[in-house]
């Protein structure tokens, strides 16, 4: 991977839908058939007047074109007002992504009145992925991005994302646990934690040069890669997924995507070459999280499908879950 201007203490710096009833949709080649239609489909929209006029009324009325264009517009906003334009931002974008997601889910629990649908396993882990970070980032400067963002908006992302996190926590065990089904969210999360920590502890960068905070770096990245299994396991249990449940995994996707492709172009900062082990630890940065792109690639394919259908999102996902 290239090197990107860093900046800190030391030598180290810091970091500049298928339809049910139409199943040959499912295999990789009707995908890719699906996926040629659909461009030109909208290709076709751009060079007739009222066919593009009919495609903007119908993007209006759909929620997830309402939700992604409200945030993209705020996204630009906060680019140009907070941003000095370096790649790095990137990775405060990804952290916005993320925080924005959690919103989601916080205001429709609050406007409902029931957390149904929602992993209280999944949340309880990202409150360790956000505190663990946090403890990384805040005291220390070897995991920021270079961007200006870095100077202070990163943080402030991360630390919205643990109160949101652990609002969404306290929704599920104190206001309202009797639109919690226990049963339907069975995984246990244990599972997942400890593999994160003992990897974690073997395979973690140096950018902070201090023990404990880039152990608790790696670990928040190990689990936070797979965080949404829980939530994709509730989703099996339910036969279903909740329209703000799709949103909050698809902005998650996102996230990690944006994530991916900020380490991905820098990863050899994250290993010492110097050591037998840790010379992979960038590589192992960048194959985690496109481990849960992957294990993600399904959900996402039918979330854009009913998106561009214009169908609610639960509908769809519901049929790829049963899948």
């Amino acid at each position: 991977g290239s090197s990107l201007p860093l900046r800190g203490g030391g030598s180290i710096a810091r970091l500049g839908a298928s339809s049910p009833a139409t199943p040959s949709l499912e295999s990789p080649r009707g995908r890719r058939g699906a996926l040629r239609g659909t461009m030109s489909s909208f290709m076709d929209n751009f060079k007739d007047p009222e066919k593009f006029k009919l495609f903007v009324t119908k993007c209006t009325k759909n929620e997830g074109v309402k939700v992604w264009g409200g945030f993209a517009a705020f996204a630009f906003t906060v680019f140009m007002v907070f941003s000095s334009g370096d790649f790095s931002f990137l990775l405060t974008l990804s952290s916005l992504v993320s925080m924005f997601s959690f919103l989601m889910v916080a205001v429709t629990i609050e406007n409902t009145r029931s957390v149904k649908g929602v992993s209280l396993k999944m949340m309880e882990c990202y409150i360790a992925v956000f505190l663990c970070r946090l403890t990384a980032i805040i005291p220390y400067e070897g995991y920021l991005p270079y961007d200006k963002s870095g100077d202070w908006l990163y943080q402030v992302c991360e630390a919205f994302g643990l109160c949101l996190s652990g609002s969404i926590v306290m929704f599920i065990r104190g206001r309202f646990p009797e639109s919690y089904d226990a049963t339907t969210d069975a995984f246990n999360h244990l599972w997942i934690i400890a593999p994160a920590a003992l990897i974690s502890i073997i395979l973690h960068p140096h950018l902070n040069n201090n023990w404990p905070t880039d152990v608790a770096w790696a670990f928040a990245l190990y689990l936070e890669s797979v965080t949404v299994l829980p939530q994709f396991f509730m989703f099996m249990k339910e036969g279903r997924a909740q329209t703000h449940t799709s949103h909050f995994l698809a902005a998650q996707a996102l996230s990690r995507f944006m994530s991916f492709i900020f380490w991905a172009s820098s990863f050899s900062e994250l290993s010492n070459h110097d050591h037998h082990i840790k010379k992979y630890v960038g590589h192992w940065v960048v194959g985690i999280q496109l481990l849960q792109l992957l294990v993600m690639g399904d959900f996402i394919y039918h979330y854009v499908r009913a998106i561009q259908k214009g169908i609610p999102v639960s509908e769809c996902i519901s049929y790829s879950v049963n899948v």
